[in-house]
């Protein structure tokens, strides 16, 4: 694919991709809201609240490991519940704080599990998702351009899992 006019290569060969969060800010997030090349262009574009977490297009990502998926994605709403078609995400407090890198904070971490059904009364299924967004005092930009403050305020990256039961 094409980043700035410039051709990105996607993994080698044997390569998996499975980047720290802070690598998905530094390298890959905070890069795109520059237009700026990427490393590797492994990471798809979706809407990752149009839809239940198993509709997504989790073909498009190819290049991961096993049960986990990631997506730049709009931001999700503030609320501590998301409602989608049959079921709804809800913000698990314990997996939200700021991601560090170099001992500056690079961004923020938000983690939503997804639930069946109607809140509160929900199945709690195996899907979850760790959206991350950039810290906006970590890119430097022109306070006058309203393009690059409107991604740094919308874009975010996302990693989807699927979690595996514990076989005891």
């Amino acid at each position: 694919m094409v980043s700035g006019g410039q051709a990105v290569p996607s993994l080698p060969t044997g390569y998996k991709f499975s980047p720290f969060h802070h690598d998905l800010i530094v390298h890959y997030l905070k890069r795109k809201i520059l237009d700026e090349p990427l490393p590797a262009d492994v990471i798809p574009t979706t809407d990752v609240y149009a839809s239940n977490p198993y509709k997504l297009p989790l073909d498009d990502f190819k290049e991961g490991v096993e049960n986990e998926w990631f997506f730049f994605s709009t931001r999700s709403k503030d609320d501590d519940i998301i409602l989608m078609e049959d079921g709804y995400y809800e913000i698990d407090p314990e997996g939200t704080g700021p991601i560090t890198w170099n001992n500056i904070i690079v961004g923020y971490v938000k983690t939503l599990n997804f639930y069946l059904g109607d809140p509160p009364n929900g199945t709690e299924t195996d899907w979850m998702v760790e959206e991350l967004r950039v810290n906006p005092e970590f890119v430097p930009i022109n306070k006058d351009d309203r393009s690059i403050q409107e991604k740094i305020a919308n874009l975010v990256v996302c990693k989807i899992s699927q979690v595996q039961p514990d076989s005891d």
